[in-house]
């Protein structure tokens, strides 16, 4: 069996997998199909199984004093009167997302890193522009 290192990212891993545990957990008690009632909570005793073996582990990495961040817990961790973090996104950053379908784009190049050089292909399309347009 291989070694686990305990550090804050494993843990953010194990919070993400608890977390897709609660997902595919809730998914299968809400829209799958089981030909009877005791396949039904087989399958969901087994998620559950895996999911709170995973929980402990969670648990007990936290007692050893691993830190995490409090956006990083599973959501059936958080208390329900917590308030959901929205990420902000600073005005420059929204202007510099692509722009809507239909929408022209600005058209500002940037300088080639081979400007000035033999691999310069701007100025050999330049100079093809220009021999073109004199014939």
């Amino acid at each position: 069996m291989a070694n686990l290192v305990e550090n804050k990212y494993s843990l953010k891993t194990i919070h993400d997998e608890i977390d897709l545990y609660d997902r595919k957990l809730a998914h299968m008690t809400k829209y799958d199909t089981f030909a009877t009632d005791a396949d039904r909570d087989a399958a969901v005793r087994k998620l559950t199984l895996k999911r709170e073996l995973l929980v402990t582990t969670a648990k007990r990495m936290v007692a050893d004093g691993v830190e995490f961040k409090e956006n990083d817990l599973p959501r059936s961790f958080r208390p329900k009167d917590a308030p959901v973090e929205a990420v902000e996104v600073p005005a420059d950053a929204a202007k510099a997302e692509a722009p809507a379908f239909g929408e022209k784009r600005s058209v500002r190049r940037q300088a080639s890193a081979f400007a000035g050089t033999s691999l310069d292909w701007e100025q050999s399309v330049k100079h093809y522009m220009e021999k073109k347009a004199k014939a």
